[in-house]
């Protein structure tokens, strides 16, 4: 055995041992996407289920890991970078490794934290604070002038007005959190906020969370085109809906790309008949600009 494979086989081992989960000759293709969540989670690096499986040897594959997998696979355990773990653990046997269980599970898999203590060295974090503090002092400064020149030119507060989602109602003042990065949370929260907006028959809330080359593939295949559907079928009379709840929601993300696949329940009037259907229903969302826009809608009617 030559020393990457060496190598491999022992992060392979630490795996095993960092999440508890067992020896992984015996794990399914759902412990790799479970897997593939955690790294992500833990170090924002995003590497799908397959790759982990080529890795793993479960996916024959000629060629050899990048640099940028390597460094992402180690680094969930704690380590720097591959050359780090390389150099840590030449090729010698696995050392044994304290663990701390971190509270709850995901799907059923218990997860352990295993991350090696940090060498210590002093001098270079002196050399950083020494530049830092007095860096982010002066921003902090910029900072604060900048706001109290805009709060004076607006009494004190900037206001964000938001429609209400409910239709006759008025705007109001808020505070707007922004997120910062794409989270199957904050997907899963878009999803349902189209939710309410198309229950509530808002026709700029709708547009608002479609992309402009957004479409919609109804059951019977046709492909719709447009985000100006749904807002154009509630002014004409010809659609609108009484209700609409989510369940069973399955959200999967993929860097800037979210898949979410929820149960629907609908209520209201098409073309003057009422109607009351349940609908398999898969949003694919994407995140551009410190937001989500839903840029394809897949729908299956579930039959009685």
């Amino acid at each position: 055995m030559n020393t990457f494979e060496f190598l491999i086989e022992k992060t392979i081992k630490l795996y095993e041992s960092n999440t508890g989960w067992g020896d992984s000759d015996e794990w399914t293709n759902q412990d790799f996407v479970i897997l593939s969540e955690k790294i992500q989670e833990r170090t924002g690096v995003a590497l799908s289920y397959v790759t982990l499986k080529r890795v793993w040897g479960k996916v024959k594959y000629d060629s050899l890991p990048n640099t940028h997998t390597l460094d992402t696979l180690v680094q969930f355990l704690g380590y720097e970078s591959w050359r780090g773990f390389k150099s840590q653990n030449g090729n010698g046997p696995a050392s044994a490794i304290t663990v701390k269980q971190i509270n709850g599970n995901v799907h059923g898999h218990t997860i352990v934290d295993n991350k090696p203590e940090p060498k210590k060295k002093t001098w270079i974090l002196k050399s950083i604070l020494s530049i830092a503090i007095p860096v982010g002092l002066i921003l902090l400064i910029l900072f604060m002038v900048s706001m109290n020149r805009l709060l004076s030119k607006s009494n004190g507060w900037l206001p964000v007005v938001v429609r209400s989602p409910v239709p006759g109602t008025s705007g109001s003042a808020i505070k707007v959190k922004h997120a910062s990065a794409p989270t199957t949370e904050n997907a899963l929260a878009a999803d349902q906020k189209l939710a309410r907006v198309l229950q509530s028959n808002d026709t700029i809330g709708i547009v608002r969370l479609l992309d402009k080359d957004w479409a919609v593939i109804p059951s019977n295949g046709d492909v719709e085109e447009g985000p100006s559907i749904f807002p154009n079928g509630i002014k004409s009379g010809n659609r609108t809906l009484k209700t609409m709840s989510l369940s069973e929601p399955r959200v999967r993300l993929y860097e800037n790309i979210a898949l979410v696949t929820t149960k629907v329940k609908l209520t209201g009037m098409f073309q003057g008949k009422a109607f009351d259907i349940q609908e398999r229903q898969t949003d694919v969302w994407r995140w551009k600009n410190g937001g989500w826009k839903c840029i394809l809608t897949q729908e299956a009617v579930i039959p009685k």
